[in-house]
């Protein structure tokens, strides 16, 4: 196959709004960031993204807008959830017309399949699609994760290439990777386990982070590349302090008011999900100030 495009650094992207729109200018802003930086790719519309909380025709909008956007210089990977397997193949090929690059598609949460539903619903996502595919584990958001033969078994599909492990499971590459396909890539998606998920096998990191520090995210996936463990634990402490206080209530809270510090975007989210609070608005800006970002 072609070299994956799921390695290395890529980022969960935020979705900018105006008055309940997304706002174009912001999101132009937000992508131009990344490519400068020399980020690979981009997930747009996955859980930093709110994409579940995008009506559809705002969901494709935002697709086209930053398809428009990127002009081929940075992957653009869409973020496809859904509770219905038939509702996420009839996304999947709508997706497939769209000049993306790949879909990261999520586990149906809520539900709670069992491993065989799962095995199904992904085999016929694969089937419905051209485009290259990763897995996103994340059992804080759907109740389930993937077992080990469920991996494996869906590795068969020659468009499932990836995994997002968002897990707190970081042996999970140690036990899977000499039996996956030597071009199948498992990723970390948190970055406070990059390191950790590296060194057992993975190969990079869906970031949250690099929304607003590209470029030190991407010396820390440089660092790792290369072998330079030492390098980059000292880069990870330092960066600890800005996951303690992004992370501190619920993604992309956190991240988004980093932005509107930035002047990214506005911190404009969609309810359910509320602005952060003071305390947590005080710790971001605190560490920013401390970082020389603002």
């Amino acid at each position: 196959m072609e070299k994956n495009i799921y390695e290395g650094l890529i980022t969960a992207l935020i979705t900018p709004f105006k008055n309940g729109k997304i706002d174009k200018t912001a999101l132009a802003k937000l992508i131009e960031f990344q490519i400068s930086a020399g980020v690979k790719g981009i997930v747009i519309g996955g859980s930093t993204g709110e994409g579940t909380s995008l009506q559809d025709e705002d969901y494709y909008n935002l697709i086209k807008l930053s398809t428009q956007v990127a002009d081929k210089k940075i992957n653009i990977i869409a973020g496809l959830s859904s509770v219905s397997t038939e509702y996420a193949v009839n996304k999947a090929k709508i997706l497939n017309q769209s000049g993306i690059n790949g879909i990261m598609c999520t586990v149906p949460h809520y539900i709670r399949p069992e491993q065989e539903g799962i095995v199904n619903h992904f085999q016929l996502l694969h089937d419905n699609t051209d485009l290259p595919l990763i897995l996103y584990i994340h059992f804080g958001r759907t109740g389930i994760d993937l077992a080990d033969n469920t991996i494996l078994k869906l590795a068969e599909c020659k468009r499932i290439v990836a995994i997002k492990d968002a897990g707190a499971d970081i042996m999970r590459p140690l036990r899977l990777s000499r039996k996956l396909p030597s071009y199948f890539t498992m990723m970390s998606g948190n970055d406070e386990n990059c390191i950790a998920y590296s060194s057992h096998g993975g190969k990079g990191c869906i970031s949250v982070i690099s929304n607003i520090l590209p470029n030190e995210c991407q010396q820390l996936q440089n660092y790792l590349k290369g072998g330079n463990y030492l390098e980059a634990l000292k880069l990870q402490q330092t960066l600890f302090l800005i996951y303690e206080a992004m992370f501190a209530e619920s993604n992309p809270i956190g991240i988004k008011y980093a932005a509107q510090l930035l002047g990214l975007c506005s911190e404009e989210i969609k309810l359910p999900l509320t602005t952060a609070r003071l305390k947590t608005k005080e710790s971001i800006k605190k560490i920013l100030i401390e970082f020389g970002k603002i």
